[in-house]
């Protein structure tokens, strides 16, 4: 029988003005009600039903789920949220992790700041706000039955991306002891170069001299220019991301994640960019040529044996399918992999896993999208709205049970339920019946990494 669980919810953790150093809370305080950091909420925060919960820049808190009248030090799962770093909460309810919790563990979700007022240059204020937070459960998760030796931080795709930035962070050395990387956008890592840049044209947009003279305007103001700095495609990924080489993450980071002896499972779905082809109606006119000239821009002289593999691999693709599976292991799989062939070499322990169980919404469009891991990870199939996301199928509670049953046993015990993936790439295919994989799609990896 599985224990009650109580919530607290919108506990402060730290207090920061803006463009400050977060400073963690010595004493429990909660707000009145849930609000969300300043953000333009995106499709997921959307079907998430958050778009309605108030905003205010005074947001560093988070929510406690633990169960009750627990004797035991239980694990701790720390949760990241995603949103491209400017846009989510971990106030939505597809993050409630009371059924986690049920199994045996207390879980944390953390808001952070996000966009301009979390990663204006490379201070990364938004990192800061989660090693923050990681100070205050070190601190105060044994009031709930936590054990602040055993912490599992785990994040999907900019909270994944988090989660390895944390480990290339030396302020957040001690205080997480594995992760869980679902998704990570290790393509938004940017560099100090970068960084200074979207400082200089965030000042700019709002038409004042420095970054100082944007603290005493408006926060619709700030917002209104974000918004206008993001709308370029080949600018909205490093706008506003986490910094290799800033305040916080090392400018040997992906050594150290490397060389990091810290347990940590890595997991991609398989079409994670056809979400945003959906989403896309311009996708719709996209024609082979169209769709062979991206292949090409990637992959020069190597281009047809490129579209034949992907072709093979990814049969029934429509052009603009393919263009998403391309660019899903650009943004995803590939520098997952990179991590995982680092680590590998280090003899780190990693895991592995490749979610390809396509949900039958929208007749199927939708494949194995991004974000389609989250509900079953933390077993909330029947929150509100996920039916819409994931449809219904016998295939859930399997799912669930890949996912968030392993979560909970990697936090206590820093195992799997299948092998580490070590330097044969063994991965666990996750779908209607897992398979161990054993050098998956080479054929994919040999065209990305030489």
């Amino acid at each position: 029988m599985k224990p009650s669980v109580q919530t607290v919810r919108n506990i402060v953790y730290a207090r920061a003005a803006r463009f400050d150093r977060p400073e963690t809370v010595d004493i429990f305080e909660q707000l009145p009600s849930a609000v969300q950091c300043p953000q333009v909420p995106g499709f997921l925060e959307t079907a998430m039903g958050t778009t309605q919960l108030p905003m205010s820049e005074e947001c560093l808190t988070l929510n406690v789920h633990h169960p009750i009248d627990s004797s035991l030090r239980l694990p701790v799962l720390v949760w990241i949220h995603g949103g491209a770093f400017t846009n989510g909460t971990a106030n939505a309810a597809w993050y409630d992790g009371s059924n986690l919790a049920a199994r045996g563990c207390v879980v944390v979700c953390l808001n952070y700041r996000l966009g301009a007022f979390g990663f204006s240059g490379a201070r990364d204020l938004g990192l800061q706000d989660q090693i923050s937070a990681l100070s205050w459960v070190r601190d105060n998760i044994h009031r709930f039955g936590g054990d602040p030796s055993n912490v599992t931080i785990f994040g999907e795709s900019a909270g994944g991306c988090s989660v390895l930035a944390l480990f290339g962070a030396p302020d957040a050395r001690h205080l997480f002891h594995k992760g869980w990387a679902m998704s990570p956008s290790l393509g938004q890592l940017r560099t100090p170069e970068r960084a200074t840049q979207s400082e200089r044209l965030l000042a700019k947009e709002l038409g004042v001299s420095s970054i100082i003279e944007v603290r005493p305007l408006d926060t619709s103001a700030v917002l209104q220019a974000q918004g206008r700095l993001l709308q370029d495609p080949k600018d909205v990924v490093t706008m506003f991301s986490p910094t290799v080489g800033g305040d916080v993450v090392a400018s040997d980071a992906y050594d150290l994640i490397a060389s990091d002896q810290r347990p940590l499972v890595i997991g991609t779905v398989r079409d994670e960019n056809r979400l945003w082809v959906a989403l896309n109606p311009a996708s719709a006119n996209l024609t082979t040529d169209d769709v062979k000239s991206e292949f090409a821009r990637r992959f020069g002289a190597n281009m047809d044996a490129a579209w034949r593999t992907y072709e093979r691999l990814r049969p029934e693709s429509t052009p603009a399918q393919l263009l998403a599976a391309m660019q899903s292991d650009e943004s995803f799989r590939v520098p997952a992999w990179r991590i995982i062939d680092g680590r590998a070499r280090t003899g780190a322990t990693t895991w592995s896993y490749f979610f390809t169980w396509p949900t039958p919404v929208f007749e199927g469009v939708l494949g194995a999208c991004h974000g389609l891991d989250i509900p079953f990870t933390f077993d909330n199939i029947d929150a509100p709205n996920v039916e819409h996301f994931i449809g219904a199928s016998p295939t859930h509670r399997h799912l669930v049970t890949s996912l968030a049953d392993t979560l909970v046993l990697f936090a206590r015990s820093s195992q799997c339920t299948w092998s580490p993936t070590g330097a044969t790439r063994t991965t666990m295919q996750i779908h209607e019946e897992n398979l161990l994989l054993v050098d998956p799609e080479r054929d994919i990896y040999d065209l990305w990494i030489r």
